[in-house]
């Protein structure tokens, strides 16, 4: 007996909604946060046994500890959200099926400041003073990419930034706190004041890193201009 179209196209269907997922691969396998907050996306995609895709399998996410990362997202692809320090999987659930990539928060936990102690001079020209901030995490390793947060208890001596300097503004002794992702330390600062009599009586006044940034500017422009002038 021959078969109508319409029972071929049935029966096409059939087949079609009886495929089985035999794995699901996660992309990427893993993740590794270093801030509360960060995000990540991972994709998964179930196969059948011959290795051909089934996008039409949608998974159900979930995460083997929400205190540590949360995974949502709609279809085969999942936002996770690192929330504490620790390690977890995030799962996708297909027809059985589970797939799991694993992920670690490694948050910052201490900081060591270098050095334990600041004496330094203003100028007639501002001039910053670079810490070394290293910032090692919840398991004792040490976190790359980090920059330290610095504010002076008493800006009339010493002004912080957001790049790990000290810029010495007035004459006097306070305490420079460093701060990495909420990890903190103290610095004693001394500052003396070694300006020319003419600027001595002068307090600094506005950001003191922009005055900086701009009287490098135009010596930049200065030199340039004499080397054009010497062509």
């Amino acid at each position: 007996m021959r078969l109508r179209p319409s029972h071929v196209l049935l029966a096409s269907i059939a087949l079609a909604g009886c495929e089985k997922p035999a794995r699901v691969e996660l992309d990427p396998p893993s993740l590794r946060f270093s801030a509360r907050g960060q995000t990540a996306k991972v994709h998964a995609t179930p196969y059948d046994q011959r290795g051909k895709p089934l996008p039409d399998l949608v998974c159900k996410w979930s995460s083997t500890d929400d205190h540590v990362a949360t995974a949502a997202g709609p279809h085969n692809e999942a936002t996770v959200t690192a929330a504490g320090p620790g390690a977890a999987g995030v799962r996708c659930a297909v027809e059985g099926l589970v797939a799991e990539a694993r992920v670690a928060v490694r948050l910052v936990s201490r900081i060591a400041v270098d050095p334990a102690r600041l004496d330094l001079q203003v100028k007639d020209t501002p001039e910053p003073f670079a810490l070394r901030v290293d910032a090692f995490d919840d398991a004792g390793g040490l976190v790359a990419g980090k920059t330290a947060a610095v504010r002076c208890e008493n800006e009339a001596v010493c002004r912080g930034d957001q790049r790990g300097q000290v810029w010495p503004v007035g004459g006097g002794d306070t305490r420079a706190v460093v701060e990495v992702d909420g990890a903190r330390g103290e610095v004693p600062v001394h500052v003396a004041d070694a300006r020319s009599a003419a600027l001595k009586p002068r307090s600094v006044r506005g950001d003191p890193m922009a005055e900086y940034e701009k009287l490098v500017l135009d010596r930049e422009k200065a030199e340039k201009a004499a080397a054009a002038k010497t062509k």
